[in-house]
């Protein structure tokens, strides 16, 4: 199929889907308005209006098709605006068709110009880069207003509860002045407050909601309503409270502005040299036709693949550098339903029992780095990478034959020898090479064979062009035999299988610092709590403990067994959790809170507030250090394509080139000499 039918089945295929959900539009369109026209409830004259965003995600959430990526959009405005079942759709429905249509722009600008794997590669690429943009920006942006607004809320919020004293009344009051975002955060927030049973709501808002400013505003708000507000050095413990979660608000805006300034366009520069590949190798087989054999053989196909691998692994990076997604507990229904399957369930036995000491270690990592899996769906989630893996690796080694069969099928550089003959006869004597070459792989061929049928047919007039064409014949032959499967390849694949096998684990490995960064915080909130407590009559240390756990995330599990376990003695159960998590800060605060048994809260935890104040000011200048590496890291992350793409794609060819040439020189010289 040549450009101009390419883009004749392009424009024909995008007016029928045009065509087609137009009429679909239509039918939709009519059926809601007949319903909203003559329907029960409608109690004035007006002519009801449409909501169009409203009918497409309608259409589009029952496509099989789109259905599983519009959930994973309303999935994340779910947290920034919850309750607001209409306007989530209506935000994912818009952000959903800013992305198809990018999409489509791609898929025609690159079609357009050709049908090749390269174009079908770059375009899938580019694809995931354009959407997965468009859905980062969106997301940053959302939150980045979230934050600034909540920052505002908790200034008014402060201000009304200086002047009644009441928490539920200023939390409403500051909501009335507030907007969207953060005004259904507060409405949630002022329904828990005034709940009876706020128990159920809370649970649920913080299972939906994982950021933790919200939910420290939230366990404040509900610590403070239930035992009181006392005055610590004549300052209210609320409003004190309020003033370091702005610090911390503070900071956290002033880190994400400056990772977003100093990574802007890092990922563009990444992204950007995969799409001269085809330009470079064009410009290079003009200069020096001889490269052809290279860029449309194995190794510029396999160069191909790993410069488009370095790429997406550099892409991936600088995204979560830049972007530091805090973890939240995930749904993992796939691997559930996979790991319960009878044969997938005894294969998976027979692994963890033969590497039983292996198993115990990989759980306590997977619990130690925050992973939602158990130890079985994690193998079966590497299993599964290993298998991809291969079935890749497979795949591109048939394609790598097929694309070297094709390379000896079509014309190409002559031997040394015919450097003398005109450019037709070169040409015309390419084509009967060809021809032959056809011919003779539908049978078995000798050099004899070759020579008897060349001259025989008499197709090509001269001696010596004969014996040389039946030469290169042959050669081309026995080449193009040559290409299948062999055993090596084989080992090849079974090793990229064992390597992806390993790739869930290298993420965690490389996630382990995020983790821990993640764990200062949550014992930086464990602080607040035990700030708040501290001054309470009737706190102790189980009351501590539930509070803990309902500001954790990462340690919650290790608390609700502790919690479950502290009737049957508290010395015991804080030892095991020590055991459990032996992360030095917690391990610390655990220690504090074993010595309030015999001294008292007030006196264990009496140096808590200073390493508060020193927790804010390490954690400004950690910020800014990390910061600084992740900008120096990310640029030099950011030019690795770049690098890759000039020494390996342009420099590597023409030396390796330019060494056969002079070795063919070299040969010709010493056989003059002999």
């Amino acid at each position: 199929m040549n450009n101009i039918a390419m883009i004749r089945l392009v424009f024909v295929l995008l007016c029928v889907s045009v065509t087609g959900f137009a009429v679909l539009w239509y039918t939709l369109k009519n059926r809601l308005l007949f319903r909203e026209y003559y329907s029960i409830y409608r109690t004035d004259n007006r002519k009801p209006g449409v909501d169009y965003w409203c009918l497409l995600y309608d259409f589009f959430i029952h496509f099989l098709l789109t259905r599983g990526f519009l959930r994973v959009l309303t999935g994340k405005y779910e947290i920034l605006y919850p309750g607001e079942d209409r306007r989530i759709e209506k935000k994912a429905i818009r952000l959903a068709v800013k992305i198809w249509g990018t999409g489509a722009v791609i898929l025609i600008i690159f079609f357009s110009f050709n049908n090749s794997w390269y174009d079908i590669l770059l375009a899938v690429f580019y694809l995931y880069v354009a959407g997965n943009g468009l859905i980062l920006f969106e997301e940053q942006k959302e939150k980045k207003k979230l934050l600034l607004q909540f920052d505002g809320f908790l200034s008014e919020v402060r201000q009304y509860y200086q002047m009644h004293g009441m928490i539920d009344e200023a939390v409403y009051e500051a909501m009335e002045l507030c907007k969207n975002p953060i005004k259904l955060h507060a409405k949630f927030i002022y329904g828990i407050l005034t709940e009876v049973e706020e128990d159920k709501k809370r649970e649920e808002y913080n299972r939906h909601i994982p950021d933790r400013f919200l939910k420290t505003f939230l366990n404040l708000c509900l610590i403070i309503q239930k035992f009181g507000d006392p005055e610590v050095n004549g300052q209210s413990l609320f409003l004190m409270n309020i003033r370091y979660l702005r610090q911390e608000i503070h900071i956290e805006s002033l880190k994400r502005d400056k990772i977003r300034h100093l990574f802007s366009g890092l990922t563009l520069v990444a992204v950007f040299p995969v799409m001269l590949l085809k330009h470079i190798e064009d410009w290079a087989v003009n200069s020096l036709p001889q490269l052809d054999n290279f860029y449309s053989g194995t190794p510029g196909i396999l160069l191909t693949f790993f410069i488009f691998l370095l790429t997406f692994l550099s892409y991936q990076l600088l995204i979560a550098m830049r972007e530091e997604r805090r973890a939240y507990q995930k749904d993992n229904t796939i691997l559930q339903a996979f790991s319960k399957r009878k044969g997938i369930s005894r294969l998976l036995d027979i692994i963890l029992e033969k590497n039983y000491g292996r198993a115990k270690k990989k759980e306590e990592f997977l619990r130690l780095t925050g992973e939602n899996l158990t130890v079985r769906q994690f193998t079966l989630k590497s299993l599964l990478y290993g298998i991809s893996g291969f079935i890749i690796c497979i795949l591109l080694i048939f394609f790598i034959h097929g694309a070297n069969k094709e390379l000896k099928l079509k014309p190409g550089e002559l031997p040394y020898a015919t450097s003398a003959l005109s450019e037709d006869k070169a040409k015309a004597l390419s084509e009967h090479i060809i021809s032959y070459t056809r011919q003779f792989l539908k049978e078995k061929a000798t050099l004899d064979k070759i020579e008897k049928t060349i001259e025989i047919e008499g197709s090509i007039k001269e001696k010596y062009l004969q014996k040389i064409a039946a030469e290169d014949i042959y050669i081309r032959v026995m080449r193009i035999k040559a290409e299948y499967f062999k055993w090596y390849e084989l080992i090849a694949a079974f090793m990229t299988s064992l390597g992806f096998y390993y790739i869930p684990s290298a993420i965690l490995m490389l996630l382990k610092k995020v983790r821990q960064r993640e764990m200062e915080d949550e014992v930086f909130s464990f602080q607040s709590v035990i700030l708040i407590l501290m001054h309470m009559k009737r706190a102790d240390i189980p009351v501590i403990l539930e509070w803990m756990e309902e500001f954790s995330h990462i340690f919650r599990d290790s608390l609700r067994v502790c919690n479950t376990e502290l009737p049957k003695g508290e010395w015991e159960a804080l030892e095991s959790l020590k055991k459990k998590e032996p992360f030095k800060p917690f391990s610390k605060l655990i220690e504090e809170l074993q010595n309030s048994d015999k001294i008292g809260l007030k006196r264990a935890f009496d140096d808590v507030e200073q390493e508060r104040a020193n927790y804010l000011e390490k954690r400004a200048l950690d910020n800014e250090i990390s910061i600084q590496e992740k900008a120096i890291l990310g640029k030099t992350i950011a030019f690795i394509p770049f690098a890759l793409t000039v020494g390996l794609y342009i420099i590597l060819p023409f030396v390796l080139e330019g060494l056969g040439m002079y070795k063919v020189y070299i040969d010709q010289i010493n056989g003059a000499g002999g």
